[in-house]
């Protein structure tokens, strides 16, 4: 009985070994999209969550703002009803925090948008190949992504790539603003908040030329020193 159960499995690893170097040209296009489909759309439930992170730091960081001492003590109250403790900060560390979590967050976002840009232009790419082995119009995501797209999906797609990330600055050019105006001498917690600021203001303004491909055409073309600049800023960051 162990005898035929070995065979049998010997047979199959067999089989196997054999469809896979008989495999056509558009079997193995097809198995690599579906992969990549299948990436993809985790990459977009990552996207929608880490977007739903920044938002929230985001609208605290506004309500910081507004009411200081109300959005410290309602921060201080989240924590030590729900592990149980009796923390007790300032509101400067609660601002070094938030802009550590808002700038770790807007990464994760930034990376997870930029993958599915990707992986859309590379289904594309696939679909054509695809399309040419087997003689028949596939089109599933590439360019149902890139033509003929629904007005409202239009602005939903111009809210995620350009509204939001001007919002954000917006509103983190104002927190450290008034970080500022508010310290009467300047300090190292003012100075690493500045940091974090700059880093994330560097790293939004990447992620905004980054996406929108024609405004950087546009700004190249006619902005004098820009196209200089980003390409010596590409080459250097290739080569860290």
């Amino acid at each position: 009985m162990l005898y035929y159960i070995i065979n049998v499995e010997k047979a199959q690893i067999g089989v196997l070994k054999g469809m896979s170097v008989k495999m056509e040209p558009s079997e193995i296009i097809y198995d690599h999209y579906k992969e990549t489909d299948e990436l993809r759309r985790n990459a977009q439930g990552k996207r929608d969550k880490s977007f739903l992170c920044v938002c929230i730091l985001e609208a605290f960081s506004f309500f910081l703002l507004i009411k200081p001492e109300e959005a410290l003590a309602i921060f201080l109250d989240g924590i030590n009803n729900q592990w149980e403790t009796n923390i007790s900060f300032g509101l400067g560390v609660l601002q070094t925090l938030l802009w550590i979590l808002v700038i770790y967050a807007a990464i994760q976002y930034i990376q997870s948008v930029l993958y599915v840009e990707r992986s859309y232009r590379y289904q594309r790419k696939l679909e054509k190949e695809l399309s040419q082995e087997i003689r028949k119009v596939i089109s599933r995501e590439g360019d149902n992504y890139t033509e003929n797209y629904p007005m409202i999906t239009n602005f939903i797609d111009l809210f995620y790539k350009m509204f939001c990330p001007i919002l954000f600055l917006v509103i983190n050019s104002v927190h450290i603003y008034k970080e500022w105006i508010q310290t009467p001498k300047v300090n190292f917690r003012l100075v690493c908040d500045t940091a974090l600021y700059t880093t994330l203001f560097i790293i939004l303004w990447f992620y905004f030329f980054e996406i929108h491909s024609k405004i950087t055409n546009w700004c190249k073309m006619h902005i004098p020193g820009i196209k200089f600049i980003a390409d010596k800023l590409r080459k250097i960051l290739k080569e860290v």
